[in-house]
Order: C-alpha cells, then sequence, then structure tokens
C-alpha cells in the first residue's frame, strides 16, 4: 500500500515536472519573435482583453532583452491600463491626439508655441509648462526625438498624447535632476498659435 502511495507521488511529480518543462519551451519559443503575446503561464504579465488591448498587444514582448523592447512594454501597459487607443509610428512613438487643429501644419524649423506636461508612467510630474503658467516657445527639431517626429505631423490647436520610449526621448543619458536614464515619458502638448 505505501508503496503504491510513494509510485503515485513519483508519477504525479514526473507528469508535473514534464509539464512545466513544456510550458516553459514553449514560452521561450514565443519570446524570440517580436510582438507575441505573453501567455497564461506568467502571471506577472496581465493577459489582453478588450479592443485596445487586442490591437496593441500585438506588439508586445514575451522575454524582453533590450531597453527599447521593455520601453515598448511599458508604454503599451501603460496604454492599455489608461485605456488609451493610441496609435503607433514605425519609430515606436505612440501617440492619441485628443483634439484635432484647425491651423496650418507645423513644419521643420517653424517657431513654435506650445503648452506641455510631462510625467512619468506612474503619473509624477517632471515638468510643466502649465504649471509655470507660461507657454513653451521652441523651433521644430529642436525637442526630443519623439517631440520632433510627432510635431511634424500635427497641426496649429492640436491637443495631442504621446506615449515615448526612451531612445526617443532622453536615452541613456537621461535628463539630470529631472528624468533618470532609460525612462519612457508621457506628454500632454497643446499646440497654441503664435499671435
Amino acid at each position: 500500500m505505501e508503496l503504491n502511495i510513494l509510485l503515485m507521488k513519483k508519477s504525479f511529480l514526473i507528469i508535473f515536472v514534464c509539464s512545466v518543462t513544456l510550458s516553459c519551451k514553449n514560452d521561450s519559443s514565443k519570446g524570440e519573435q517580436a510582438g507575441s503575446v505573453e501567455t497564461v503561464t506568467n502571471p506577472q504579465v496581465k493577459k489582453p482583453t478588450g479592443a485596445i488591448a487586442e490591437k496593441l498587444y500585438v506588439n508586445y514582448y514575451t522575454n524582453p532583452s533590450s531597453q527599447a523592447e521593455k520601453d515598448q512594454n511599458a508604454l503599451i501597459d501603460y496604454a492599455v491600463e489608461n485605456d488609451l487607443n493610441v496609435e503607433r509610428t514605425k519609430s515606436g512613438l505612440y501617440y492619441i491626439i485628443e483634439q484635432k487643429g484647425t491651423g496650418p501644419n507645423l513644419i521643420m524649423g517653424q517657431p513654435t508655441k506650445a503648452h506641455y506636461t510631462g510625467h512619468f508612467l506612474d503619473g509624477r510630474v517632471f515638468d510643466s509648462s502649465r504649471n509655470k503658467g507660461v507657454p513653451m516657445f521652441f523651433n521644430v527639431g529642436q525637442m526630443i526625438p519623439g517631440w520632433n517626429e510627432a510635431l511634424q505631423f500635427i497641426n496649429v490647436g492640436t491637443k495631442i498624447k504621446l506615449l515615448i520610449p526612451s531612445r526617443l526621448a532622453y536615452a541613456d543619458r537621461g535628463f539630470p535632476g529631472y528624468v533618470p536614464p532609460n525612462t519612457p515619458l508621457i506628454f500632454d502638448i497643446e499646440i497654441l498659435p503664435i499671435m
């Protein structure tokens, strides 16, 4: 009787180890492909639900290894958690136009005025022209790469939210005193007319 119980425990252990091994093997092969969706075997990653999640998790990395892959996953999670139906550019910039402007399109080198708020994925604000009460004046092309890219497909009067991977923000150098290295950022921007 004791021998039967011992044999049953060993059989169960062998079946369990085999199933875990096969599950891990399947997950590791998925991780080698860009855009694979995480399976339920890793409970730390949210299972996609809803139309926005279905759309965004196509570009999710199961086992991110580079900073770019980690940033992309973090931005996708942020968009899904905040129910943002963002679009993705080829560079990996995510954006949502919250109000379409009616003014002329912006072009490289153009003097521009904007109100903005920059914050981390946890919601902490690191800089804001609104808080200072003064809009920022700059030329298109003088900002971080994520801004420069987005500014060229919007116009005066536009309100846009940018989800920027670190390589299109302050990269591995960060912005001392404001943004740590390798930090993806969120910007809420409103392009104002220059009078």
